[in-house]
């Protein structure tokens, strides 16, 4: 329950507000849309990290111990190679 603060003429007056409940239907619309976008956002990373590794020269890719071949699973499976 959040509250509402307003001024009135001599004070501040506290009054209650009740969020909306939607039961279990709303919390799965609003799932489903959280889950897309935790998706996007982790292709979007691995996109990344991918373009960065691609850009970096064999000198360096050797620098930080991989080499050009182990770039997908670096990116797939961590540092560990």
């Amino acid at each position: 329950m959040s509250q509402l603060i307003s001024r009135g003429p001599d004070s501040f007056q506290m009054q209650a507000q009740s969020e909306p409940s939607f039961g279990w239907a709303g919390a799965l619309l609003l799932a489903i849309p959280r889950a897309l976008l935790r998706a996007v956002r982790s292709a979007w990373h691995t996109h990344s990290e991918r373009r960065l590794l691609q850009e970096l020269s064999d000198h360096h890719l050797r620098d930080i111990g991989i080499s050009r071949e182990q770039i997908p699973h670096v990116i797939r499976k961590g540092w560990d190679v």
